[in-house]
């Protein structure tokens, strides 16, 4: 890879794959894939490491098949941090503003943080992410995106705080060290795909993510441009496998491969069984957003994601069980490659690392708790510097 043009790397740890993109920054809206690779990963379990070593091998040999292509060797990433286990939720903090001169400062955005977080992180509990959704100065009911500099007696702080359990961030830790990659910025898996996969006018009119992988759904809302909601259900396209594999069609579906009789089996019988699962997971994402308070700020609908989402008839029974608009996402065009590698990186497999190459050119980096040096594991950044966040949150103005 030249030198002349910087580099990036993405890798996406899935429950059933690795991806992995190595992309040349030729401008911050313009990355062209040089690599790529994905490998099956059999240590993961609905987004949780099961076997350390068999995470390891996948991370090894999507890594070095990606090296192979781009003729390079790479040494730290931009990861995407698994959400099985994330609790996101709506805080606010509100702090004097005590200068002579009554003018906001950093020092007032970073204790209404302190102040928003103080009552929701627990011990067990990482604070992976502060994203700012706005300040309001004195009693406004108006929001600010950037109050510094502004006038006033108090302010307060909006935002939307993502978590995730510290043991998560450790196994990733251990597997990423054994396999060899340092971190360059780690991103929650659903902030990377949303932003590869939904549009500015999409997030600003309001627009519910979802991603349908094999072990798990995420769901990710934007409302007025802004993150407002986000969770994981612990459904996914493997579950579907798992219903066929244990209805009556199991043994004749087996039957097919040796005697190569697809008509053994009834197709809208089977389609009966699929259907009965994905309208599972769509009631699910209904109840989640109409307990929430949401739908009816979807004025851009829904937008489907994932390889599960693949499947004929998905965006319809979409539509029908959420009663809202839906469409699957559209490939981002700041992330491109050659026209032999462009088929291949439009896959849906590819797009939360695709959204790490973009987060990695983004502002909106500034607001990821991240580790402070590279050449430090995850967990020491976790307990040397706690309170990173804060202080990128200074970074932001």
């Amino acid at each position: 890879m030249s030198e002349a043009v910087p580099s990036v790397v993405a890798i996406d740890i899935g429950t059933h794959k690795v991806s992995v993109l190595i992309g040349k920054v030729h401008a911050p809206d313009k990355i062209e894939v040089t690599g790529m690779a994905h490998a099956r990963n059999r240590g993961m379990n609905k987004g949780k490491i099961v076997s350390l070593e068999k995470v390891v091998s996948a991370i090894k040999n999507a890594v070095q098949e990606a090296e192979d292509m781009a003729e390079c060797r790479i040494h730290s990433a931009w990861v995407a941090i698994p959400s099985t286990e994330l609790r996101s939720f709506y805080a606010a903090g509100r702090t004097p503003i005590h200068n002579t001169d009554q003018t906001t400062t950093t020092n007032e955005l970073v204790r209404a943080l302190e102040l928003a977080k103080a009552s929701h992180v627990t011990p067990d509990y990482y604070l992976a992410s502060a994203v700012p959704l706005g300040f309001a100065v004195d009693d406004s009911e108006e929001w600010v995106q950037n109050p510094i500099g502004l006038s006033g007696h108090t302010v307060t702080g909006h935002y939307q705080l993502m978590m995730l359990p510290i043991s998560t961030m450790q196994n990733l830790d251990k597997a990423l060290k054994n396999a060899g990659i340092g971190v360059e910025r780690m991103v929650i898996s659903s902030l990377a795909t949303a932003e590869s996969t939904l549009l500015k006018d999409e997030k600003e009119y309001g627009v519910c993510l979802i991603d349908i992988g094999a072990g798990t759904t995420n769901i990710t809302v934007y409302l007025g441009g802004h993150l407002a909601f986000a969770c994981t259900l612990q459904l996914g396209g493997e579950h579907v496998t798992r219903d066929i594999a244990a209805s009556r069609y199991a043994d004749r579906m087996l039957a097919v491969f040796f005697v190569v009789v697809v008509l053994l089996f009834s197709r809208i019988e089977l389609a009966d069984i699929i259907v009965a699962r994905y309208e599972e997971i769509f009631t699910r994402i209904y109840q989640e957003l109409e307990a929430n308070g949401i739908l009816g700020g979807l004025h851009h609908g829904v937008v489907l994601t994932g390889d599960a989402c693949q499947i004929e008839g998905a965006i319809a029974l979409a539509r029908r069980k959420l009663g809202v608009s839906a469409h699957l996402g559209n490939p981002p065009l700041q992330v491109y490659a050659k026209d032999e590698l462009l088929p291949s990186l439009r896959r849906s497999l590819y797009a939360t690392a695709s959204g790490l190459l973009m987060f990695s050119q983004s502002e909106l980096q500034q607001s990821i708790a991240q580790p402070e040096e590279s050449k430090h594991s995850i967990w020491q950044n976790l307990v040397e510097q706690c309170n990173e966040a804060l202080n990128k949150l200074k970074n932001l103005f």
